[in-house]
Parts: structure tokens; sequence; C-alpha cells
């Protein structure tokens, strides 16, 4: 009987990072990714135990649901789904290591676990933080959901001691550290809210206790962070083309908004036979940085058979930036695709 929503992402903003959270002993419990000013497009589907998906609304009359007997079948548009969009600071957290019990269940109740006790730690309002299953369940979603947002999902990543409060206060909600013999899988008390009634099935307060109790005594490792982004910008700032100005204020656009820099420039790809001017690997994209060099006809030519060799040969998809265009905005794409 759940909601099906379909949640679409991207940051937008000058910040992004990524960071893992383990024990003391090395054991990974979670991947996190952090954007600030993200774009949420949420889509509601309708129930997922409908055989219909979407809507129905009646042009001719504005009402939405059946059709009325005095309504011709003409006026009525079916399939139409719900959307919002939103910009707010977000965390998407990717659970490693949960075992091979109920994935979904154990996901579910991790949710509303850590909801809630991320609101009782750092004193939020229920309608302060929202949150959402991801990728068939696999990732959890959260985000700052007051008008300008609180902070708080950056100072989670700021804290490396952080995760380890929060599941320490997520085993007292669900009444680990004092017992509460009438509390079976989850009560009202602990889990159970009538915003997530579609989930109460799935919510187990057992599925995740040992979980919570290693991540209890875990630290976050942030990536790419503080000088190691510097250096990173650095070097490929000085194995840029040296006759391209352009080339280099695309790179330092990429470096001031925070987004994932890339991880090679000027690196021959010989399936292709081209060098992109700035290469991400794991997504298989490839960056161009077109002057005013790239005017000519015939070097627009050249340009032509080597990104569709890229395309084709090499499997890599291509975005280029254009000096005589509007080649910022383009910087919403690349945050999508990397």
């Amino acid at each position: 009987m759940r909601i099906s929503h379909f949640v679409f992402w991207r940051c937008l903003g000058y910040k992004q990072e990524l960071a893992s959270v383990k024990t003391d002993n090395g054991t990974e419990l979670l991947r996190l990714s952090y954007g600030e000013t993200a774009n949420i497009l949420r889509i509601n589907r309708g129930l997922k135990r409908s055989q219909e998906r979407g809507f129905k609304l009646d042009q001719k009359t504005g009402a939405w649901g059946e059709q009325k007997s005095d309504s011709v079948a003409e006026n009525l548009q079916t399939e139409i789904n719900l959307m919002v969009n939103d910009t707010c600071n977000i965390l998407v957290i990717d659970p490693v290591n949960i075992g091979t019990g109920d994935k979904e269940a154990f996901l579910a109740t991790l949710q509303y676990a850590l909801e809630r006790a991320i609101q009782a730690v750092y004193k939020l309002e229920e309608d302060e933080l929202g949150s959402e299953r991801l990728g068939k369940g696999g990732y959890l979603l959260f985000w700052e959901a007051a008008e300008g947002g609180a902070g708080v999902l950056s100072q989670i990543l700021e804290d490396p001691q952080a995760f380890k409060k929060i599941a320490k206060t997520a085993l007292d909600i669900c009444h680990f550290q004092e017992i509460k013999q009438s509390c079976t899988k989850a009560c009202y008390e602990c889990l159970l809210s009538y915003g997530n009634q579609f989930d109460h099935p799935f919510l187990d307060r057992y599925s995740i206790h040992s979980w919570l109790e290693q991540l209890a005594s875990s630290t976050i490792h942030r990536h790419n962070s503080g000088g190691d982004r510097e250096q990173q910008y650095k070097q490929l700032k000085s194995q840029t083309d040296p006759n391209s100005q352009f080339e280099r204020e695309v790179l330092s656009e990429i470096y001031l908004r925070g987004l994932k820099l890339p991880d090679a420039t000027q690196e021959l790809i010989a399936e292709a036979n081209c060098k992109p001017d700035f290469l991400y690997k794991e997504a298989r994209l490839a960056i161009f940085c077109d002057g005013s060099v790239h005017d000519s006809p015939q070097q627009q030519q050249q340009d032509r058979i080597d990104r569709d060799n890229l395309r084709y040969n090499a499997g890599y998809g291509v975005l280029v930036f254009c000096y005589s265009q509007d080649w910022r905005s383009q910087l919403e794409m690349l945050a999508s695709l990397i």
C-alpha cells in the first residue's frame, strides 16, 4: 500500500563531498555523499498496490479521480504523475555490510531510526528533516526540509564522531538502552508514526540492533577534503594545455563550485586516438573546452570525428563547453553526470 515515489536529485551548488563511516577495526558501514543546494524532484505515481500508474483528471470539470457518469471519456486524462521540485542540502547514505536478512525491512527500519536520531541529536522538529529510500530501496536520502535549512547535514560530515552519537541515540530510541516490554518490533514511541504508516509492516527494531551497535563505535573518514582537493586542483591546472586559458577557466569554475574534480587532463584514449581536455574515468565522461580555435570549419570537422570515436569506439559520454555560449549553465548537467 505504499505510495510509489520516484526521486531524482542532482547537485547545483558549491559543495559536494564523499565520505565513509568505519568501525574501529576498519569495517565499512556507510558510504556518504553530501550535496549542498541540490535539486530534488519527487514524483508521486500513486499507490503501489494499484494496477494503474498515476492519477486521473477530468479536463472539463477539473475533478480528480474516477470518471463521473456524466463525463465524456475523451475528457479523462489518465496516468498523471504529481511532481514536487525543491532545492536543499542532502545526504545520500549507502549502508554496506548489512548481512543477508530481509534487506527491505532493514533499510526501512534504519531509515526511520536514523531520521529520529538525527532529529534528537541536533534538536530538529519533525518537519525539518525528510528522508526517502532510493534505488529500489538500496540507498537512503536525507534532506533538510525546512526553508533555508539548518546546516545539520554538513555538521554531520564535519564531525568524525557524528554517527557514533547518532547510533547511540538510535539505540536508545529503539528501547535497547531501557527495555520496553510492550514494544515488540516497533511502536509509536520509537519508530512508528502517521507519516510512515505504509512502511509499518517492514519496521523491526531488532533487524538493526547489532548493526547500530557497530555504528556506535564508528568514525567518519572524509574523501578529497581540504588539502587533498587543493593539491589535486593544482596538479590538474598544471597539466592543462598551456595555450588554453579557457580550459583553466572551466577547471576553476568546477573547483569553486565544489564539484568532483576530473581524474585526468589531456590523457590519450587509445581506442579513439583522442585527448579530451578533462576525463572522469568512473563516469566514462570526456570533457572538451572549445576556445576560439575551434571556430574554424576544419577544426570543427576534426572535433566531430574525435568525439564520435569517443562515443562509438571507446564508449565515453561527451560534454562540450564552448567559450561563446553560456557554458556555466552546463555545469548543472555535469553535476548530474558525475
